[in-house]
């Protein structure tokens, strides 16, 4: 994609900014009063840390798949340090969340804003153990080489499907042939994360049989 970076000083949220902008805008901001994450979570945005969003199309068939094909572009932008991801997108790096994406369709178009603890990491109020990549790049660096890899990833999806994806992601997943904790709004289930179906859910071995899920969130064990 051909892209067009806005700077801001400050903003309320990355990916409220761009709701306002067209497909191929990326908005970068120094400062967020008010990011947020999945589920109306509160993201806490710390001074020296990335706070990305693009403006993404919205695709016919592909669309429930931009949160897979995020993930995989964030982890080969940070090339040399050993990130896993954890389902769907979270990034961690010694098992600890580095970087989060909150994926928001707005119209025609998808919002990824991305998170990455650059810098420094929150410490309490914290769903999962958070870490930073300890200034292993610069958050400049990081910008550069994600737009770079989403575009190479979107353009796979676009040209391929979410198969070729499905396997990236694999490659980089956590968890997977391990006993896993699912929280969901009404019941928690542990089971062995078997894979990732070809529709993006989990196929959790339980001892009363396989779920398939398509939303939670995962804890490790």
């Amino acid at each position: 994609m051909n892209w067009k970076t806005y700077f801001f000083k400050e903003v309320d949220s990355t990916n409220t900014r761009a709701a306002d902008y067209d497909v191929g805008s990326v908005i970068i901001a120094e400062n967020q009063t008010a990011g947020r994450g999945r589920n109306g979570r509160r993201w806490q945005s710390l001074n020296g840390n990335l706070f990305l969003s693009a403006v993404l199309p919205a695709l016919q068939n592909e669309t429930p798949f931009l949160s897979f094909a995020a993930g995989v572009a964030l982890a080969e932008a940070l090339p040399d340090l050993p990130v896993r991801l954890k389902w769907p997108n979270d990034v961690l790096l010694h098992n600890a969340k580095v970087a989060g994406i909150l994926l928001e369709r707005v119209d025609d178009k998808v919002i990824a804003g991305f998170g990455v603890n650059i810098r420094q990491a929150p410490d309490r109020d914290m769903l999962y153990k958070a870490d930073s990549i300890h200034q292993k790049y610069t958050r400049e660096e990081v910008a550069k080489n994600l737009l770079t890899t989403l575009s190479d990833n979107m353009a796979l999806l676009i040209r391929e499907g979410f198969m070729p994806i499905r396997q990236k992601w694999l490659d980089y997943a956590v968890g997977i042939g391990e006993e896993i904790e699912v929280r969901l709004p009404h019941e928690t289930i542990r089971g062995i994360f078997e894979t990732l179906t070809p529709q993006g859910a989990i196929s959790l071995k339980t001892q009363t049989g396989t779920r398939f899920i398509s939303a939670g969130d995962i804890f490790l064990l």
